[in-house]
């Protein structure tokens, strides 16, 4: 690799891959010489240009270097062969690997403040890396070369690297009561009946009364990235042995999906909500405005439901989402009725609050209940998907609720 400084004060970074010449690894930016491929692309003064969209809230604390290991990773994803070429020269994962190393060490260290400019940075560059590697779990309807490495070693140890000190700093941060432990089941209905009316009320006092139109954009912007491909981790634990609980979760996810009509789908109702403000409906548009709490939400639920070891945690956690949903976007409903979008009946927040108090129900009575009375063994891993789920989607709301304020004060400086 070698970079160069630009006139604009940015960098033009270069890094050679072994390709054979008749082979792209990209739709774009591809150039070949003899037996090696060039990517080549450059970031100016404005850290964001190399990414799909405009993605301003990086602009400061996203770095050139993760920047550049992120383009990379997507070249990479669609190179034949990745593995054998991985294993024949290291210089095919050389600086992405660096990067990696350097993001698990700075991200997820103990003692970070909150306004370490550097964690953040690392962590955002983690949790976007893992939906990249993750997002190939899920077909999308593109082209098949875009899946040719998903079942790549190389970018399974990658995931690793990631996930593992991610894991190990969400592990230390719950830590389950030795009473919640011992009596499982008691301490379940006691949280349900906690969560089921918190509320945070800054979060809801902003959304319900304070929230202008680009402050609420930049929710739907934020939200769509999970909104329009809801409920899809969930379809990935129902297959195996039959059983009253995969009965439950799969009648969940076919309300999710609309009883199998299209228009009556979730994700149909969120698009509605973007078209109706002139926001695109294509599946991650907005994927550079997301914060890294958000990503850690979704990536949260990809490792949980795609490693069947945490099955019974991903019941505990699923079991605090389909709970706490009306809850938390009841501040989202009353915003969308004083902004004149809503008639509060048909809409898409409006829905999730009548079906999920319903859903929530059903998980507690035919999920994690059935669950805790047949595997008392097991019961700290339903309690611990729980609770780590309520913390992880805390940070999600607290985080979606700066982004929203930000681009607020931006619109009233301009």
């Amino acid at each position: 690799m070698r970079v160069e400084n630009q006139p604009s004060g940015g960098a033009h970074f270069v890094v050679e891959l072994p390709l054979r010449k008749e082979q792209a690894i990209s739709k774009t930016r591809p150039r070949f010489w003899h037996a090696s491929c060039l990517i080549s692309f450059t970031v100016d003064s404005h850290p964001t240009s190399i990414l799909n969209t405009a993605a301003a809230s990086h602009a400061m604390s996203y770095a050139p270097s993760y920047q550049f290991a992120e383009q990379t990773l997507t070249e990479l994803l669609e190179l034949p062969g990745l593995d054998e070429r991985a294993g024949k020269d290291t210089a095919v994962l050389g600086p992405l690997n660096r990067t990696v190393e350097q993001a698990a060490r700075q991200a997820w260290r103990s003692g970070s403040p909150a306004d370490d400019r550097e964690a953040d940075a690392a962590r955002t560059f983690s949790q976007r890396i893992l939906y990249r590697l993750n997002r190939l779990r899920l077909y999308w309807f593109d082209s098949p070369s875009v899946y040719i490495n998903e079942r790549s070693r190389v970018l399974l140890d990658l995931q690793d690297r990631l996930e593992q000190p991610w894991q190990r700093w969400l592990a230390a941060r719950v830590v389950l009561d030795e009473r919640e432990t011992t009596h499982p089941l008691a301490a379940i209905h006691s949280w349900v009946a906690r969560d089921l009316e918190s509320v945070d009320t800054s979060i809801y006092r902003f959304f319900a009364q304070e929230v202008d139109i680009d402050g609420y954009k930049r929710l739907l912007q934020i939200g769509s990235l999970n909104g329009l491909v809801e409920a899809s981790q969930l379809s990935r634990t129902l297959g195996g042995a039959a059983g009253d609980v995969q009965c439950m979760l799969t009648r969940i996810l076919f309300e999710e999906y609309g009883g199998g009509r299209p228009q009556r789908k979730h994700s149909a109702y969120f698009a509605a909500m973007l078209e109706q403000l002139g926001l695109s409906t294509e599946p991650e548009a907005y994927f550079d405005c997301v914060p890294w709490e958000v990503l850690a939400a979704i990536n949260q639920a990809f490792y949980l439901a795609e490693n069947k070891r945490f099955f019974v945690r991903f019941c505990g956690a699923f079991t605090y989402t389909e709970v706490s949903t009306p809850i938390s976007f009841r501040g989202f409903a009353a915003a969308a009725r004083r902004l004149g979008l809503s008639n509060g009946r048909d809409d898409y927040w409006t829905l999730h609050i009548r079906e999920d108090e319903r859903h929530g129900r059903w998980m507690v009575d035919e999920v994690a209940r059935p669950m805790l009375e047949r595997f008392p063994r097991w019961s700290s891993d339903l309690l611990l998907g729980y609770a780590q789920q309520r913390l992880i989607e805390a940070d999600a709301a607290a985080a979606t609720l700066r982004a929203c304020q930000n681009v607020m004060r931006r619109e009233a400086v301009a």
